[in-house]
């Protein structure tokens, strides 16, 4: 039995396994949902007005081009927008930019007579402005389609028409945090989709604040990400109290694996190998339960000293893997200069795989080579 103390990260476990937390009352039942139809044929917008009507949802607006639905937009909430990318006037990429401007919270459904391949691609542009794009469906639409849209948006974890939004934490504050022990390490399950058990848990950094709520990481570490000392205290920190509650608990956790994430600017400190070796030995821990997750922060002013860390690591007999592969510093050419024992796909590849081709392609040919090269 896991002690009471030891905190759980069940945030991706929740989407392995389908099923999502409830918010009650925070919830926006789907016969409230106020809707917005961008589309430059009004045959298409009156289709999909009655579509959602007959399906109770009643508050459907309707704009023609692009700059109508911007003024709609800066006026009104909506929890959900259907855009037409091929318009007059302004096309629906001005209006992908300008929710994206605004951090639109809702749900976005791109429309359109293009080719499948530029569908997707859209999608895949639209998320670099943080939007909640929920599909690409090619006209013309009929009523099952609409059907399945507004079922899946059911099915997401609750929609809400305000977003909190994430602050940074100014660097004095997150000293306090620090030097008042106030940084704790969160367990978040990896899991075998074949067996359907617990292979291992990456160990995710936390705050928590004065009133017992949580900081979320996006809020803290970029500012520790500035200060080599801040971050290299951080992670010791982090991984330190994580491994004395590995430890205490070690009959459930003896057949797991323990993933660390750890930034290119920890590695630029030449003490560190022998101070996670030290620290491991410490609780008794073997070395090969031991995974360093070299984040996209890997990216260094002294590259050649970060992989000359990575390889005492190694050494070391501790495991390496190479975080959201596909993108910036996780390339094929890393894979060929550092022995990586497991490389974890960038997520929007993951995300995209089942309707988007190119993204299903990445994915499959991430795993071949991956097994190829004994991952």
């Amino acid at each position: 039995m896991l002690a009471s103390t030891l905190k759980i990260d069940r945030s991706e476990v929740l989407v392995v396994s389908g099923s999502h937390l409830s918010e009650g009352e925070d919830s926006v039942k789907t016969s409230e949902y106020k809707i917005l139809v961008v589309d430059d044929q009004p045959v298409v917008r009156k289709t999909l007005t009655i579509c959602l009507n007959n399906l109770g949802i009643k508050k459907v607006l309707e704009a023609e081009n692009g700059k109508k639905a911007k003024e709609l937009v800066a006026f009104d909430e909506f929890d959900v927008i259907f855009c037409d990318l091929n318009m007059p006037v302004e096309d629906g990429f001005e209006v992908l930019m300008f929710l994206g401007t605004m951090k639109f919270p809702g749900a976005v459904i791109i429309i359109s007579s293009e080719e499948q391949e530029i569908l997707a691609s859209t999608s895949n542009l639209a998320r670099f402005y943080d939007l909640n794009i929920i599909g690409c469906v090619e006209k013309p639409i009929t009523f099952k389609v609409v059907q399945n849209i507004i079922e899946g948006i059911e099915a997401l974890p609750t929609l809400k028409r305000t977003e909190t939004q994430l602050f940074e934490l100014p660097e004095d504050e997150l000293v306090k945090y620090l030097e008042a022990q106030k940084i704790e390490a969160y367990f978040q399950p990896q899991v075998d989709l074949a067996s359907r058990k617990m292979k291992g848990v990456e160990i995710l950094a936390r705050i928590s604040d004065d009133q017992g709520s949580l900081i979320p990481p996006d809020s803290f570490i970029p500012t520790a990400e500035r200060s080599p000392s801040i971050i290299l205290d951080l992670t010791k920190n982090v991984i330190d109290k994580a491994l004395k509650e590995i430890s205490e608990n070690y009959d459930s956790f003896c057949d797991l694996t323990y993933a660390f994430n750890i930034s290119g600017k920890v590695l630029e400190n030449n003490d560190f190998p022998n101070w996670l070796c030290r620290t491991v030995d410490k609780y008794g821990i073997p070395h090969e339960n031991i995974i360093c997750e070299l984040t996209e922060t890997a990216i260094s002013s002294s590259p050649t000293i970060v992989d000359t860390q990575m390889l005492r690591l190694r050494i070391m007999k501790f495991k390496l893997s190479i975080d959201d592969f596909g993108t910036g510093y996780s390339s094929i050419a890393k894979l060929h200069t550092i022995p990586f024992n497991e490389i974890k796909i960038d997520k929007e590849f993951v995300f995209n795989c089942l309707t988007n081709i190119k993204s299903a392609a990445i994915v499959e040919q991430s795993i071949a080579m991956g097994k190829a090269l004994g991952m």
